[in-house]
């Protein structure tokens, strides 16, 4: 798993998106050339019998937003080289757990050198009613495709390209919404361990950034069919990117006309039993992946160790350049067979523990020869130092959440 970069067969696709996504994910990604000023605050284009603002959709803007000197002036535009993130989700304790802790590694290194650049922050809710965080991290509330996700379902992700459609439409009306002249697509379950750097927006010359996922593979014999398929012939499986739309650096405007399709294409998959079996989890992705080959967005695509967005320990020994990391995967300490040490995501699925989060246990110290994890391969020293340094940054924003255990469930 770790350290070979050979791409899974489509056959297997289901543990491979399974073991990433988890419960769930959240994705996003784009990036292309802005021609003028004007472009930043164009309205952007919408799908057809999206839901406008009006109807249900909230904006709550949570205690901890960003508001710098850096985001923009009354009549002045972000500083080019600003960024809003973006994480999405359902409001499911898992996913809630996660996006407290992301959110308050966020406000960390916003306190960092290159922080004051991190401008806007917004969760984009798929939710029928508002839930547990919406004080404490900066919420969109977006009407769901399928509201029984409020509760339980087999594909929540289905309703996130809409959510970010709504998001767009709704930003269309109030421009202010935008807080940085990059948007950063991000997941939950993420870990900022410095600020993300970006390029100057208003330089034509530069384009976003996307993360290269070895597992996806349009130009794969059982996977081009669908990826012709599903672009109307009109892109070849070839130039179709092997990234998802998280975690991706993205102009607006490119965001805006992306998101349509990415919207359309995956309603398309939904509909077809074929492509929902042999895309199974990784399906969302590969809409997002078409919908940026359909529209003609270039993204430098990066892995690690020279990726300047997310590495994914344990897959990935040491962070390099990127600003975040990413626990897509457990980490289990083996000493003897015996396990040692732990850390899992899936272990913290109640809203008892989204709620008022425990300090985790981070790894046992010294680091010692002979450990393994639990595919077997060895916890090298980079790994370990890779694990214990996200599990303190953790532990650290921790430290800075309220308990919300007590207070009204909404």
């Amino acid at each position: 798993m770790r350290r070979s970069a050979k791409a899974e067969p489509v056959t297997n696709w289901h543990r491979a998106g399974a073991i990433l996504l988890g419960i769930i994910a959240g994705y996003v990604v784009g990036g292309a050339v802005m021609e003028t000023a004007d472009m930043f605050y164009s309205t952007p284009v919408t799908s057809k019998g999206l839901a406008p603002a009006s109807t249900g959709v909230q904006i709550i803007a949570g205690s901890g937003q960003a508001t710098t000197a850096a985001t923009k002036t009354a009549d002045a535009r972000p500083a080019g080289n600003t960024i809003h993130s973006v994480i999405t989700g359902n409001g499911s304790p898992y996913q809630n757990f996660q996006g407290r802790i992301m959110y308050g590694t966020y406000k960390l290194v916003q306190k960092m050198p290159g922080g004051d650049k991190l401008t806007g922050f917004t969760r984009i809710l798929h939710r029928m009613k508002p839930d547990d965080l919406m004080n404490e991290i900066p919420t969109f509330r977006a009407n769901p495709l399928h509201p029984k996700c409020d509760e339980w379902c087999d594909f929540p992700v289905a309703d996130r390209p809409n959510a970010v459609a709504q998001w767009i439409a709704a930003a269309a009306k109030e421009p202010s919404m935008i807080k940085g002249a990059w948007i950063l697509l991000l997941e939950c379950d993420y870990v900022w361990m410095r600020p993300v750097q970006a390029p100057d927006a208003y330089d034509s010359k530069t384009v976003g950034l996307q993360f290269m996922f070895d597992y996806i593979m349009p130009a794969h014999p059982d996977a081009a069919p669908l990826m012709r398929k599903l672009s109307d012939n009109k892109v070849d499986p070839s130039v179709i990117p092997r990234s998802g739309p998280a975690p991706v650096l993205i102009r607006y405007t490119d965001l805006a006309g992306v998101v349509p399709e990415w919207e359309r294409v995956t309603a398309a998959i939904e509909a077809d039993p074929v492509a929902v079996k042999v895309l199974d989890w990784v399906r969302e992705m590969y809409a997002w992946d078409i919908a940026l080959a359909l529209r003609n967005v270039s993204l430098t695509t990066e892995s690690p160790p020279h990726s300047h967005l997310i590495a994914q320990p344990p897959h990935d020994l040491v962070i390099g350049d990127a600003a975040m990391l990413h626990y897509t995967w457990g980490t289990l300490y083996f000493e003897d067979k015996k396990e040692i040490w732990r850390w899992e995501k899936r272990d913290y699925t109640t809203r008892e523990v989204a709620l008022k989060i425990p300090l985790l246990k981070e790894p046992p110290q010294p680091w010692k020869e002979g450990w393994k994890i639990q595919d077997g391969l060895p916890v090298t020293r980079e790994l370990h130092e890779t694990m214990t340094a996200m599990l303190k940054q953790m532990n650290a924003a921790i430290s800075t959440l309220p308990d919300l255990l007590n207070a009204p469930r909404t």
